[in-house]
């Protein structure tokens, strides 16, 4: 009898204990928002090259939303000026210079998977990744050979990117951080 009443007692509280869902492993506390505002900014190296340069800018802004399965998820905008001066081509060294612009903009999916992280204020960081959808544009111009032109675009709109971030805590206002192992600069809200 006395096992029995400490059974029932055990099944009553886990009753009461709010359990993670199959592939949660409780890695986002009560603490974490439901959705986050995310701003991404490049910070990408800028490098003169006698009359042209390389580097550009990029951002990517959207919401993402917390999943049932504690994963996170959205859609961004995103635009792009990417500029490239330099050689290319099969001829190596003897290859002559070239420069061009990537314009692009579009919409991109985006996932995110919580992490352990305690160096962040919650707790908890997100690795995000990011794809283009369908719809998305570039326009490659300049004087670069058109077969490096087309491979370029081809990679700006189906290659996935991504970022890993500190999250905020629920009543938290805005953060501002440069990543330390990305060439971006993160506003969460």
């Amino acid at each position: 009898m006395y096992r029995r009443r400490h059974f029932g007692a055990a099944l009553a509280l886990a009753a009461l204990i709010p359990s993670a869902g199959a592939g949660e492993r409780a890695l986002w506390p009560a603490a974490l928002k439901t959705a986050y505002h995310v701003r991404l900014n490049s910070t990408w190296p800028q490098e003169a090259a006698d009359d042209c340069r390389n580097g550009g800018e990029e951002t990517l802004d959207g919401t993402l939303t917390r999943n049932t399965d504690g994963t996170y998820s959205g859609s961004f905008a995103r635009n792009t000026r990417l500029l490239f001066c330099g050689a290319h081509g099969s001829e190596g060294a003897t290859a002559e210079r070239c420069a061009l612009t990537l314009q692009g903009e579009g919409r991109v999916t985006a996932n995110g998977v919580v992490m352990e992280d305690e160096t962040s204020p919650s707790g908890r960081s997100v690795r995000v990744e990011w794809t283009p959808v369908s719809g998305h544009s570039a326009a490659v111009t300049g004087a670069c050979p058109a077969a490096f032109k087309d491979a370029l675009r081809g990679m700006y709109l189906t290659t996935r990117h991504g970022a890993e971030f500190p999250l905020t805590t629920a009543g938290e206002g805005p953060r501002t951080e440069r990543l330390e192992n990305y060439a971006w600069t993160v506003e969460v809200d």
